[in-house]
């Protein structure tokens, strides 16, 4: 049986942790958070700090473990360490039935919204296009062509990863650093505008910084799909720490930046109402409507490297639980190909991604309950982070070796802040915040705001259960994969 290859350098896992979390977020994302966020610059930066805080001390930690562990699925061997198979096992089910599938349908989604601007089907916000046919049909082009170039290909698939994460670079650099000097052009704030002057006139503008906080987990995520990849990483106990940590920092970098040049070409209130159209307005403003469209390219090129990133996770996803003996027929879907790929779970991931496909778009229609999942990006993402808090504890108590800053300071920091995205994930925070609010303001509680995020929440529970329950007859607690054998070659 054909063998899994060291492919993979560490450009490619630095590819996979920047290039996978900068996708559509970054541009969908700062209109929302400034909203949330009372029009406020300052506040709307600290709640992508807050974000940003948590994704680097949890990456810091994986890094910890992955100098520990060396074996096929990152993430999944680390919580397996900390609080054994049985857990590691639902979770790898929750990654690849709800986790990687969402992450990639929506972003697909999003290009699609970007390609459909790009040839001329002009709409005032490109969330316009969210509720169109079209824009799904071309999504699923996307989620096919890469599910496709993943099996045949996968170290095709890993070079188009490193080129899209340079050239998505690009927008963002460019509205940062011309950002600088936004008050030189015609019609741009400045940065010291965008500072004093709140965006309050604008469309939409509450304050709900847990919503804001929230709104930022999907921007940010993804960088733990890296992990997968582990065992076909070329110097696996040293490249994927810096791909994390390194990687992780220059997200939160890249997004202070460019949030800080958005609000200086538009002002806080410009952002706001312009939500997902604000870099298109910008590159308008500085080359026209050719700036505007080359920028549309950008993004595509930007929203495709997430997809393909993350579909480099899911075409793994049933390998990975194969490969220890669970799931339905791990004796056969545990084989791979002469490129090291499975082409059953290649095809269980492309099944997943395509019914997310499906839901997102019924959400977007507000079809029955399905209207209460338009948010069901953060809410996964959200919970994902609280399956690490057992690996934070697990370092704290076991990983003896290591010094105070490592073994206590970054998992107490990392254990706060996914406790904390839990909390507004499942929609807690919200509904003390508004009673709160309401008895301090001495108004009456406002109780869809209240309950909202819970509804929201309930919902996607139900979708959970109906999608995950299966999986509890096909754990074998006697199982005996070949995980834990080495199994791996060195690649060309």
């Amino acid at each position: 049986m054909a063998k899994i290859k060291k492919q993979y350098g560490l450009a490619v896992g630095i590819a996979m942790v920047v290039g996978i979390v900068i996708g559509s977020g970054v541009f969908l994302k700062a209109g929302k958070v400034l909203s949330l966020t009372g029009g406020k610059l300052w506040l709307s930066l600290l709640a992508w700090l807050v974000g940003g805080i948590i994704m680097i001390t949890s990456g810091y930690c994986f890094a910890v473990f992955a100098t520990k562990v060396k074996r096929y699925n990152g993430v999944v061997d680390y919580v397996e360490m900390s609080a054994g198979k049985r857990v590691a096992y639902h979770l790898s089910w929750l990654m690849n039935t709800l986790y990687y599938p969402t992450v990639a349908s929506i972003v697909s989604v999003f290009a699609s919204a970007y390609f459909l601007n790009l040839c001329g089907y002009e709409v005032p916000i490109i969330y316009a296009l969210l509720g169109q046919w079209q824009t799904y049909l071309i999504a699923f082009g996307f989620i096919t062509v890469f599910a496709v170039l993943n099996y045949f290909s996968p170290k095709i698939a890993g070079k188009f990863q490193v080129s899209a994460t340079v050239i998505k670079l690009i927008p963002i650099l460019v509205i940062a650093i011309v950002g600088l000097f936004a008050g030189l052009i015609k019609g741009a704030a400045g940065i010291g505008n965008a500072f004093s002057q709140a965006g309050t006139d604008a469309e939409g503008v509450v304050m709900n910084f847990g919503e804001a906080v929230k709104t930022t987990a999907f921007a940010y995520e993804g960088w733990v799909c890296a992990t997968i990849i582990n065992a076909e990483l070329k110097d696996s106990e040293k490249n994927l720490p810096k791909a994390l940590t390194g990687g992780t920092i220059a997200i939160v970098i890249f997004y202070i930046i460019y949030y800080i040049g958005i609000s200086a070409f538009l002002g806080n209130g410009g952002a706001v109402n312009a939500n997902a159209n604000a870099p298109l307005n910008i590159f308008n403003m500085m080359m026209g409507v050719f700036g505007e469209k080359l920028f549309c390219v950008f993004i595509i090129i930007s929203c495709l490297g997430t997809v393909n990133g993350v579909t480099m996770s899911t075409s793994r996803g049933l390998y990975t639980i194969s490969c220890r003996g669970q799931g339905p027929a791990p004796e056969k879907l545990s084989q791979v190909n002469k490129d090291g790929m499975s082409l059953w779970s290649c095809i269980f991931g492309y099944f997943f991604t395509v019914l997310l496909l499906v839901i997102w778009y019924l959400a977007n229609t507000e079809v029955s309950f399905f209207k209460y999942l338009g948010n069901m990006d953060a809410i996964v993402c959200a919970l994902i982070y609280g399956t690490f808090i057992v690996m934070f504890v697990h370092m704290m108590k076991h990983f003896t070796d290591l010094p105070p800053f490592k073994r206590w300071v970054m998992p107490i920091i990392a254990t706060i802040g996914c406790s904390f995205f839990v909390l507004v994930g499942v929609g807690l925070f919200q509904f003390f915040n508004e009673l709160i609010m309401a008895g301090a303001q001495s108004r009456p509680v406002s109780w869809p705001v209240a309950t909202q995020s819970l509804k929201e929440f309930a919902v996607w529970l139900g979708l959970f259960l109906v999608i995950n329950v299966p999986s509890i007859f096909f754990y074998n607690p006697n199982a005996k994969g070949d995980v834990d054998k080495a199994g791996f070659v060195e690649g060309e």
